[in-house]
């Protein structure tokens, strides 16, 4: 399995994928608890591979991916991925997960924002990425 990192300032998308590029679990978590959280996540959803967004929060999330990595599984791998428009694309995402009701039906989703952050499902994106470039899913 992968864990997918949407860093951010106050806080981070994070997403569990299989290898298949299905997704397994999805969350936003307040950035300052990011290294808690990967160990909860571990526990229940082990993975062997972490990626992360390289937008500019990455300088500060990477070192911290990095030491858990380091002081609980040396074994698990970590790489960085390109994070363009992956905003827009989770966008897109979150409409795929969660259908519209009432007036939202009626209007084009180019004209709409979701109405909560979708840094959960920028992250599933990011973690896609991620595979694709290691030529599995399309």
């Amino acid at each position: 399995m992968l864990f997918a990192i949407d860093p951010g300032s106050e806080k981070t998308g994070t997403a569990i994928l299989r290898e298949d590029g299905s997704l397994v679990s999805r969350q936003i978590v307040p950035t300052g608890t990011l290294a808690e959280h990967l160990t909860r996540q571990y526990a229940h959803h082990p993975f062997s591979h972490i990626v992360m967004g390289d937008g500019t929060n990455h300088r500060h999330l990477q070192p911290v991916a990095e030491a858990w990595i380091r002081t609980h599984h040396p074994e698990i791998t970590f790489s960085l991925i390109d994070e363009k428009f992956t905003t827009v694309e989770g966008r897109k995402l979150y409409w795929k997960y969660t259908p519209r009701h009432g007036w939202r039906r009626l209007v084009p989703l180019s004209l709409q924002y979701p109405p909560e952050p979708v840094d959960d499902f920028v992250a599933c994106i990011i973690g896609l990425r991620y595979l694709h470039s290691q030529g599995g899913v399309t």
